[in-house]
């Protein structure tokens, strides 16, 4: 805004301002503003003409001073006359908008303003008032009480700052009464179905606040919940919010325009140079024919991008080259680097201070075959092995072939263990399933007890449930994930035994600073006893991402003075965490768990405690201070990014 110049008298007042009996808004959404366009053109034209007078009043003084000055030069001004503001403003307003008017007033924007005068000051002070209404309004306040007193600088000179009082009484706040949500389909007749799922979805609900910006937010998203499903051409056709101040109520109409419906064309996929088309087309979650989804290009552009086999991706279809209502598929993608050699470092309280190397080759043999190898040095666990990745099969299957080889010393037990698996995995939607077939051999060597060696041939089934709103930085949604295996002394095997888990972790968010984490989890394993069964399919608790307050797989069963596997396991979690900053929060937490060979001696232990959770840009780093109750020791733990 540009400053204004009328001239008035200092030590004026004004009378605050009162709106007729009701009022209409309409907000217009991808469509033209019809008999608006003039009035909004002649506020911009005096907006302008305001601006020009306003710097030709602020430059007409210095300017007649120039050509009239005597050769004499004026007295300069002392320093602390040109520091001085020259005019004071004093809020009188309810502290939740005072924040709101000291940000857009222009009255307070321009007090430093170093050419103001005094009837410049007057006419901000006179205009403030249709101001604070408009600001107000945004927050639901349309029948405020809002006065202003301009008081002359005290000082007999006139050289003191003017004083300028403003008070705004808000009133009552307006509540939104009735909401409609119509939906036209691409006939152009109302979608009664279209309407009720937007109706039950609507955010803007009745006994809310009326603000501009929740009522913004209501309209886009549900205008994007049609442009995130098959409808890629709606549109926002009408919307009104009508505003009685008597009753302090709001009546909310908005209208949809689906247009029209759309389907999902061939793929078109360019940027390809090693590999085969079908890398890309088996990692498509949509098939020609389907209706169009928005959802299902995010999902399709995300799978190719976390694909090993591509760098960038980007896929659209653009419904504006669609005939008879099919859009194709353009799929652009970059190809990673066929061999890559990596090497890492790092720690935790679990398992120790970590070095580890990788390589990999994405195009073993000119097949499109992924080979893989990694060697891990940890203080408490050794490991190598070497994996061989097939492309995805026809029907959305990922196999792979596996050796391992690694050693541990955790709580006084020593292993190793030499294994080779074929898995194969599936994702669809939010599930993930896995199904294994592994061959292992195993020694165990505790300390003070006698050393044994066990083998088995398993059969393993993994079913996990994923939804959470982001994988670095979890806040909201859960992931469930159910295990079932086992192995028979008749195919190669030391022992009978059937295997179950269950594990879940959960997250609550209350508000934006602060959220609840749940874990939970249970195992049971089928059988005459522990002996002969492998250590990785018994259970032991205790550790970061257990029980805190506990060390890693200190809980189970003792054998001489080591800790072994029980045949049960449960442990659970409570945490609640703080956020000061984006970047920076506390949590307290309360851990609870065991491991046990029956499930009648398993006796949970309690571990409490706080600690600090930084949103680093690799994941989510915590740092915890816990209290194990049962030993009577404080112990620190360390964990970075989401395990599960």
């Amino acid at each position: 805004m540009g400053l204004p110049t009328p001239p008035t008298t200092c030590g004026m007042n004004n009378a605050g301002m009162h709106r007729k009996p009701a009022r209409t808004t309409t907000a217009e959404h991808q469509i033209g503003l019809g008999g608006a366009a003039l009035p909004s053109a002649i506020a911009f034209f005096g907006f302008a003409l305001g601006a020009f007078c306003a710097v030709a009043v602020l430059a007409w003084p210095q300017t007649a001073a120039a050509q009239t000055a005597s050769p004499s030069p004026a007295p300069p001004a002392s320093a602390a006359q040109a520091a001085a503001p020259k005019y004071e403003v004093e809020l009188d307003v309810p502290e939740d908008l005072r924040a709101l008017l000291s940000n857009n007033l222009d009255l307070l924007r321009w007090r430093n303003f170093p050419g103001l005068q005094a009837d410049q000051v007057e006419r901000l002070a006179d205009e403030a008032p249709a101001q604070v209404q408009r600001l107000l309004e945004t927050q639901g306040y349309f029948s405020p009480q809002i006065t202003v007193r301009v008081d002359c600088p005290p000082e007999a000179d006139g050289t003191g700052p003017i004083r300028v009082v403003l008070s705004v009484n808000p009133g009552v706040a307006t509540l939104v009464h009735a909401v409609e949500v119509q939906v036209d389909g691409p006939d152009g007749q109302p979608d009664a179905a279209l309407s009720a799922r937007l109706s039950r979805t609507w955010t803007l609900k009745p006994g809310s606040v009326f603000r501009d910006a929740d009522w913004e937010s209501a309209k886009s998203r549900a205008l994007s919940s049609l442009l995130s499903g098959q409808w890629p051409a709606a549109r926002i056709a009408d919307s009104r919010a009508t505003i009685d101040p008597q009753t302090h109520q709001a009546h909310l109409l908005v209208r949809l325009d689906t247009g029209a419906a759309y389907r999902f064309g061939p793929l078109h996929i360019t940027g390809l140079q090693r590999y085969p088309a079908s890398i890309v087309e088996r990692l498509a979650p949509m098939q020609p024919g389907q209706p169009y989804s928005q959802t299902a290009l995010l999902d399709y552009q995300a799978a190719l991008q976390n694909s090993p086999y591509f760098r960038n991706a980007v896929v659209d279809a653009d419904v504006r080259q669609a005939q008879d209502g099919v859009a194709p598929v353009d799929v652009q993608v970059t190809e990673n680097r066929a061999q890559k050699l990596s090497f890492g470092v790092g720690v935790s309280s679990d398992t120790g201070q970590r070095v580890q190397m990788g390589w990999r080759d994405l195009d073993f043999l000119g097949r499109a075959w992924r080979l893989s190898s990694e060697v891990k040095l940890q203080t408490r666990e050794q490991s190598g092995n070497l994996r061989l990745a097939f492309p995805r099969t026809a029907n959305g299957y990922d196999d792979s072939l596996t050796l391992l080889q690694d050693r541990t010393d955790i709580s006084g037990l020593v292993t190793r263990n030499s294994s080779i698996g074929a898995l194969r995995e599936r994702t669809r939607g939010h599930i993930d399933t896995a199904l294994a077939l592994q061959y292992q051999a195993e020694s165990l060597q505790p300390a003070g007890a006698a050393s044994s060696e066990v083998h088995a041939l398993s059969l393993n089934d993994s079913w996990t449930w994923r939804d959470i709103n982001s994988v670095l930085y979890p806040s909201r949604g859960a992931i469930i994930n159910l295990q079932l295996g086992g192995a028979s002394k008749a195919l190669l095997s030391s022992a009978n035994f059937i295997r179950l888990y269950a594990r879940g972790l959960g997250y609550l968010p209350i508000d934006r600073s602060n959220q609840l984490v749940f874990r939970a989890e249970a195992g049971a394993v089928l059988a005459n006893g522990a002996s002969g069964i492998p250590q990785n399919f018994l259970f032991r608790a205790g550790g970061a991402n257990s029980v805190r307050g506990y060390a890693y797989q200190s809980l189970g069963l003792v054998q001489g003075d080591a800790i072994v596997g029980g045949r049960y396991l449960f442990t659970a979690s409570a945490e609640f965490d703080h956020w000061f900053t984006r970047q920076w929060g506390g949590a307290v937490f309360y851990d609870l768990g065991n491991a046990a060979d029956t499930w009648g001696a398993l006796k949970p232990v309690r571990g409490y405690g706080a600690g600090v959770r930084w949103r680093s840009p690799v994941g989510l780093v915590s740092v915890d201070l816990a209290y194990g109750q049962a030993v009577h020791q404080y112990r620190l733990n360390f964990s970075a990014g989401l395990s599960f």
